[in-house]
């Protein structure tokens, strides 16, 4: 690799961090329904931050994952969310350059990781977010390499079947309002089998629900030994986020 590509490298890292900063302040401000725009605020206390504390992934670093204003601690999924699209990025930019996959990809993967994380803090998966992507995708899949309408309309329609299927028989073992799977759930699936296709739908939702059955056999067992506070529930889009995002930084679009 020459020097050429090693900078461009960096910069596309540099911009993934910039773009996983855009996805924290999405996520912090969307659920508590404020504007984008205007000064950041700290996620704890509310007070306004010094620009050094906006910096991407160093912000959350230099002030040792606690709010300077307050001293309470930062989540972690803040840092997380910036350091997972980087990464993306840069191995979508290594396989693809910077092509008409790589954009789309780029845009995949941010959905995703938004979405896991507002899922992962809240519970919740915005409708007019996630299908709104999922047309998004769809409009364009015909002019993506290795993929087509017809393959993103089909892996839409099997995932919109089959996880209604699911949110069905979810409702009906768990009546309660605080049921495992969801509505948003389904229309997240729609959205990964758009944007990924047919025939990469099934391997990616096996990623994640590979991951969701490993975290809750962790619960179980958290459970087991007696700590106190484990949660009866998962965030179940979070886990087909992350395994939706793993599979496309493995496998990619080929």
């Amino acid at each position: 690799m020459d020097l050429t590509s090693i900078l461009t490298n960096i910069a596309v890292g540099v911009a993934g961090l910039a773009l996983g900063a855009l996805v924290n302040r999405v996520v912090a401000r969307l659920p508590r329904e404020r504007g984008l725009g205007g000064p950041a605020h700290c996620t704890r206390c509310g007070r306004a931050l010094a620009w050094w504390q906006q910096l991407p992934l160093i912000g959350w670093l230099a002030q040792g994952g606690r709010g300077r204003c307050c001293g309470r601690p930062l989540h972690w999924i803040f840092p997380l969310n910036e350091l997972l699209v980087a990464a993306a990025l840069v191995l979508f930019h290594l396989r693809y350059g910077l092509t008409t996959s790589f954009f789309y990809l780029a845009f995949v993967a941010l959905v995703l990781v938004l979405t896991g994380a507002i899922d992962w803090l809240h519970r919740s998966i915005y409708t007019f977010v996630i299908l709104g992507a999922a047309l998004a995708t769809l409009a364009v899949s015909f002019a993506i390499p290795h993929h087509s309408f017809l393959n993103a309309l089909l892996g839409a329609l099997l995932a919109g079947f089959v996880f209604a299927i699911f949110f069905a028989l979810a409702r009906l073992l768990f009546p309660s309002t605080a049921v495992p799977f969801g509505l948003g759930d389904v229309y997240l699936a729609i959205f990964i089998g758009a944007a990924l296709g047919l025939l990469r739908l099934m391997p990616a939702i096996f990623y994640g629900m590979v991951l969701a059955g490993l975290f809750s056999l962790a619960l179980l067992a958290l459970r087991a030994a007696g700590r106190p506070n484990v949660p009866q529930y998962i965030s179940y889009g979070s886990f087909l986020c992350l395994g939706a995002l793993a599979y496309l930084v493995a496998w990619g679009l080929n």
